[in-house]
């Protein structure tokens, strides 16, 4: 088999990103994670996909995204072993949700 035209993992990874922004899904991702942690107070990424429909993956890469987007913070760790970090809605965060929320209405 010639392996001369196929695509690269990340070639592969690449366009499945972009097909997940074009479609809009990437958002909704995002709104899920960032009202769930408004109507349902902080929480780390393991307890928001047992509180979401999300994957941990895909609730992971939103969080990372909302973090570095100032819309979500780290504020502790958990107690439990192995310890993990406790995630909260920043004040940009709630405005966003409501700009999504006033923009749909």
């Amino acid at each position: 088999m010639n392996t001369a035209f196929q695509p690269s993992g990340n070639e592969v990874k690449q366009a499945a990103f972009s097909e997940h922004r074009r479609s809009g899904r990437l958002n909704a991702s995002r709104t899920i994670v960032m009202t769930n942690l408004e109507a349902d107070g902080p929480g780390t990424r393991q307890q928001l996909e047992a509180r979401t429909v999300l994957p941990l993956a895909s609730i992971c890469g939103r969080c990372r995204e909302l973090i570095d987007l100032g819309y979500i913070e780290v504020v502790g760790m958990s107690a439990d072993r192995p310890a993990r970090q406790v995630l909260a809605l920043t004040k940009q965060g709630r405005a966003a949700i409501e700009r999504a929320v006033g923009g749909a209405a």
